[in-house]
């Protein structure tokens, strides 16, 4: 949702211009605390004279709170002399952004500051509704440009990515995203966060599960008799005995005859036997694929961080035409993925690898942080 813009101002755009108008808008003004409220007047700052070397134009970065600020609205009001009233003709005092509904990835730079952020004047981005990430590589809100005395005045809720659970192509956890950027090379630059805030990193991905152990490998044995007459029989290459010949029954015979010509048969030589034997070793099955991680919690994911997923089976062991002498075993199933973290939260590690890291609230430099900080208003670290 678009972002709209207030001012304190624009003044004088017609009439006469009083120098206790000037005490009063200029000097004794403060800016409004909220976006639905109006500014306020410190009655001890509007009373008294002013005089005119009060109300020059300062450019000077470093003025935290000039009277008459370096605004491009107030371009015209002098900076050191020829100063005069009708130069404070539609001049502004403080410029306001103002942010509601819902967004992702708020770029508060990226605004309609009228060229005024790299300027002095006092700035406050109100951030009433929700803004979001759906992506690890962005924050969901941020400034990163040269600014000075910007406020960051959050009254609503900044949610970052969740990380993403590892894969097979990325076992480990995903980081998860920042939620608030406050980043610039200017100066003074604020973060105001109210109790009615959220400022929430995200959650580390969890990461993947390790394969599953590979299963016992067996033997597969084969067995055969081998038979020959009279000498013992060999066993075929790649088969060995298992124990000693032994004798069958007669396999050839022989003539004998007597001295008065009569003739019979007689065993000349028995059958030979060697029992053989053949071990084959068959390898278990595979391990299974370890299951994804899951999600950590973020605006992507922001009913909670997910659990990582089951395994796939593990394989099964090849074949075997005889018998087994042991049998393998099938692979084991692959380990459940981690779980993914919650809110500001590391993903959970596996055998495989680590789990992801928690995002940021609040990142950056050159920024301060005040107002309310308790554990259901920030997650994360800042």
């Amino acid at each position: 949702m678009a972002a709209t813009v207030s001012k304190a101002g624009p003044y004088y755009s017609s009439g006469e211009i009083k120098f206790s108008d000037l005490r009063r808008d200029f000097r004794a003004q403060v800016k409004k605390n909220s976006s639905g409220s109006s500014e306020t007047i410190n009655s001890s700052k509007n009373s008294g004279s002013i005089k005119a070397s009060e109300l020059l134009r300062i450019t000077s970065t470093s003025n935290t709170n000039p009277v008459v600020p370096n605004a491009t609205e107030n371009s015209s009001i002098a900076t050191s002399s020829n100063w005069k009233l009708s130069q404070f003709r539609n001049s502004i005092k403080f410029y306001y952004i103002t942010q509601s509904g819902t967004d992702t990835n708020f770029d508060i730079d990226s605004q309609s500051w009228n060229s005024n952020l790299n300027k002095n004047i006092n700035k406050v981005a109100f951030i009433d509704g929700i803004c979001g990430s759906n992506s690890t590589s962005s924050e969901a809100e941020g400034v990163n440009a040269t600014t000075y005395n910007l406020t960051i005045d959050v009254f609503g809720e900044i949610y970052g990515a969740g990380g993403p659970g590892g894969t097979l192509s990325s076992p480990g956890g995903g980081n998860g995203g920042n939620a608030l950027r406050a980043s610039s090379s200017g100066g003074n630059i604020l973060v105001n966060v109210r109790s009615s805030a959220k400022i929430y990193a995200g959650g580390g991905g969890g990461a993947k599960g390790a394969t599953g152990a590979r299963g016992s490998s067996g033997t597969c044995v084969e067995t055969k008799t081998r038979s020959a007459c009279r000498s013992c029989p060999g066993c075929d290459s790649g088969w060995y005995g298992t124990g000693n010949c032994y004798d069958g029954w007669h396999c050839s015979r022989r003539q004998v005859c007597g001295c008065w010509g009569d003739c019979w048969w007689e065993s000349d030589g028995n059958t030979k036997y060697q029992d053989c034997r053949k071990d084959t070793t068959v390898l278990g099955g595979l391990g299974g694929e370890g299951g994804d991680g899951g999600q950590g919690r973020g605006y992507d994911n922001e009913s909670g961080p997910s659990d990582g997923l089951e395994g796939s089976p593990g394989g099964g062991h090849g074949g075997c035409s005889a018998s087994w002498s042991p049998e393998p075993s099938d692979g084991d199933t692959g380990d459940t993925g981690g779980i993914g973290g919650d809110w500001a939260s590391k993903g959970d590690d596996t055998d495989l690898e680590s789990g992801g890291s928690p995002g940021k609230a609040i990142f950056g430099d050159n920024y301060t942080v005040t107002g309310s900080n308790g554990p259901t208003i920030i997650k994360g670290d800042y």
